[in-house]
């Protein structure tokens, strides 16, 4: 049986973000027979293709140029040879941006598109915009491509039909997941313990260079933190994890915590009072809000970060829109009775429906069966 060749732009060995938390459960899902091409170094478990580049995550304009890793000599030469060497019985796209080097190659293949990136783009830059432009052309492209195309929701499932003709038969709903088991212990990073004492913690998540992320951190500057300080002085604090400060976003109560480990993650998931997605752009489902609920805390979010996940309001989570966000933070900080039974429905509703190992995982290999294992096909 031939070994799938997986293609990744980000190194996936430390899965620090939604998106290499997604690749590592398809991963787990594909079985260690694989071989995975990424950049370096190579991955500790999976037999690696690895290729250099010298091109980092961040860009110009708020544009990410790691997108286009593949679209370089040596990382379209690295999956080439891999794809020779390997003869794979499939090829498996882990975004529209790994499709470059092996659009001819003849293998089946099949994308996890882990957002509808075109619907991004249109909000964040508007549909006339060259990037978003560019980006539903290739996306097209891809989609229209591929013998299969898993989305993590329904929303984005009637975009890739409505927006680029992609058949229903060829479009599989692969929900974003969580592992679910009880929390790891441990401490706090040094220092963290006194700068917190005494604070009603709201806890962020997410790469402070990422626009849907940036632009709700700045919510949170300009607009909560402000309103907090001004009716309760001094009470609440933001800790946000996932990358340093950019330029501007200071404020005495948000705090960052830089790029942690999972353990120091699980830490500061555990310190907090409140989690917080103030998203209004973006597309795919928030993985993170399932993490929060899986660890049994309350969460509040915008609409826009709830989107997709199919959570009740006001029973798994609180949805509350931009100008009554600081006004939900205020009535759960005084409602600890409610804080806990958010917090205890939201993980029975993620143990129910987004367990990795029980939900998603077996989608994702009904989906590709047919090249995996062609024995079992009828």
């Amino acid at each position: 049986m031939a070994k799938p060749l997986v293609l990744s732009y980000w190194n996936v060995n430390r899965p620090v973000t939604g998106g290499l938390r997604r690749v590592t459960a398809l991963l787990e899902a594909l079985g260690p027979d694989l071989v995975l091409c990424q950049p370096e170094p190579a991955h500790p478990v999976y037999e690696t293709a690895a290729y250099r580049t010298n091109w980092t995550r961040a860009g110009g304009g708020g544009i990410n140029r790691g997108l286009f890793h593949f679209f370089l000599p040596e990382p379209a030469r690295a999956a080439r040879e891999a794809w020779r060497r390997v003869r794979p019985g499939l090829i498996v796209h882990t975004s529209i941006w790994t499709f470059w080097p092996l659009r001819r190659a003849g293998t089946p293949m099949v994308l996890d598109a882990h957002d509808a990136l075109g619907a991004a783009m249109t909000g964040r830059y508007g549909r006339r915009h060259p990037f978003t432009l560019l980006v539903r052309a290739w996306e097209r492209r891809v989609a229209r491509r591929v013998d299969r195309l898993f989305v993590c929701s329904d929303v984005d499932r009637a975009y890739f039909a409505r927006e680029y003709g992609v058949s229903e038969d060829r479009l599989s709903v692969v929900p974003n997941g969580v592992h679910v088991r009880p929390p790891a212990e441990g401490p706090l990073p040094a220092g963290w313990e006194g700068r917190l004492a005494g604070k009603t913690v709201l806890f962020f998540m997410g790469k402070p260079a990422y626009q849907p992320n940036a632009q709700g951190l700045q919510f949170l500057r300009d607009t909560v933190l402000p309103e907090l300080e001004r009716r309760q002085p001094g009470r609440f604090c933001v800790v946000a994890c996932g990358g340093e400060a950019r330029p501007g976003m200071a404020h005495p109560a948000l705090h960052f915590a830089g790029v942690v480990s999972d353990e120091e993650l699980q830490a500061f998931i555990r310190r907090a009072d409140l989690c917080l997605s103030p998203t209004f752009s973006g597309s795919g489902t928030r993985l993170k809000i399932l993490e929060w609920l899986a660890a049994g805390k309350a969460v509040i979010s915008t609409p826009k970060g709830a989107e997709g996940l199919g959570a009740v309001p006001s029973r798994d989570l609180v949805e509350a829109e931009g100008r009554d966000f600081a006004a939900a933070i205020l009535s759960l900080a005084e409602a600890p009775d409610r804080v806990r039974a958010l917090g205890r429905a939201g993980a029975d509703f993620v143990r129910q429906r987004y367990d990795w190992s029980s939900s998603s995982q077996p989608l994702w290999r009904e989906g590709m069966r047919r090249w995996l294992d062609p024995r079992q096909t009828g």
